[in-house]
């Protein structure tokens, strides 16, 4: 399996967090996973991808590494943040990007930008049609908290219209002490969904790098790997 495309019901809802432990925790592994943000609005004053610094948290860029292909200053939807800056978001330069991490490592996780509905270009070409150009299978990240469960099944349902290969959920932000209804959340959201859901991720500051693990075995799983 040449990668994952990582991508949320919302912006904020913690894939870049998500990622970087997910990548710390295979590699820990002996696993060659390398983080990609195809897209990026909202520079920091530096002018460097907030992502990408947080990927670097974790993971040394080697020679040729490109962890993020269109960085954009202001903090919008792509299509208008690249409009704003006279530039044409390009799916085959993602493409070529993507391709050589493929090539150089065993793994690429694809982090998408914003939720899925997201339009890279205009309303014809967004984050479906971008992961089905890259042909990979989504794992789609959501809060555990209140409104999950019309978030996340309109975002999969979304999907689903958009042939988008969607494998599993992860809840993030799980609380020590979930109420009766985020408790509740899960069994539902795989009834409304009809995906699993692969892992619940805590509110924490040291993530337990074994669960992540855990969630990448379960994601195979569904690809019959």
């Amino acid at each position: 399996m040449p990668g994952i495309f990582v991508t949320g019901t919302h912006s904020n809802v913690g894939k870049t967090s998500f990622i970087t432990a997910l990548v710390a925790s295979l590699r820990e592994k002996g696993i060659d996973a390398v983080p990609y943000k195809p897209v990026q609005c909202g520079a920091t004053e530096a002018g460097t991808s907030p992502d990408a610094d947080r990927y670097r948290e974790v993971y040394e860029p080697e020679l040729g590494d490109v962890l993020c292909t269109y960085l954009f200053k202001a903090k919008v939807s792509p299509h208008l943040a690249a409009s704003l800056e006279d530039t044409l978001i390009e799916p085959d330069r993602i493409l070529r990007d993507f391709s050589y991490l493929e090539k150089m490592h065993d793994l690429v996780i694809v982090e998408g930008s914003g939720g899925i509905a997201v339009p890279l270009i205009d309303e014809q070409y967004g984050t479906p049609e971008l992961m089905n150009d890259l042909g990979l299978p989504g794992l789609l990240i959501t809060d555990a908290g209140v409104g999950t469960l019309n978030q996340t099944t309109i975002t999969a349902s979304y999907a689903r219209g958009k042939n988008v290969d969607l494998r599993g959920i992860v809840l993030n932000r799980y609380p020590e002490f979930p109420s009766i209804g985020i408790r509740h959340n899960p069994e539902m959201l795989e009834r409304t969904t009809g995906l699993p859901v692969l892992g619940k991720v805590p509110e924490t500051e040291e993530p337990d790098l074994s669960l992540y693990r855990t969630i990448y075995s379960d994601f195979l799983e569904t690809l019959k790997y």
